[in-house]
């Protein structure tokens, strides 16, 4: 019974601020005003990169386009005192270390979604699904929202590399 009790807590606790979050994020895409935007172009694709603010936050959009290898799009949500959310959704290239096979897939379809209490504690949700030569991504995107998320805790680690991510994107707009 006390360790059934300790689970319930620890549930419940970590729903409050992933619901907290999840209402921020809605909030913001809402509510946030256009402040500035750019244009990354090169040989192979483009990268467009907006800044929204509210009062106390800020959410940078990233969208990747790269033939239909890379049809990405990614946002990032912060306060001043922390880098709180990222999601991200779209098609993503697979790079194989070897060669690539003709029945391999080409890239992926994913949902991502990434929120943070703290800089040690997150949580990611992730689904995807291989893309092929052939593939009916529509069929696909339909298939994708039908499928449960895979969640997985993270840690410090996984908040750096997500800052990270995030301080390449905002030094594009520069």
């Amino acid at each position: 019974m006390k360790y059934l009790v300790m689970i319930s807590m620890f549930l419940f606790v970590q729903s409050d601020w992933t619901e907290n979050v999840k209402k921020d994020v809605k909030r913001i895409n809402a509510e946030g005003k256009l402040e500035a935007e750019s244009e990354k172009k090169d040989n192979d694709g483009v990268i467009k990169v907006k800044k929204y603010k509210t009062k106390n936050e800020t959410r940078v959009n990233a969208k990747f386009l790269y033939s239909k290898f890379i049809d990405l799009d990614t946002n990032y949500y912060e306060n001043e005192k922390l880098l709180f959310a990222e999601t991200a959704s779209g098609i993503d290239v697979i790079i194989y270390k070897g060669e690539k096979k003709k029945e391999d897939p080409y890239a992926v379809l994913v949902e991502k979604i990434t929120y943070f209490n703290n800089e040690n504690e997150g949580i990611r949700k992730t689904r995807k699904l291989d893309i092929y030569e052939n593939s009916d991504l529509k069929k696909l995107k339909s298939d994708l929202k039908k499928m449960d998320f895979k969640i997985e805790k993270l840690d410090h680690t996984e908040y750096k590399n997500v800052k990270e991510n995030y301080e390449r994107i905002k030094a594009i707009k520069k």
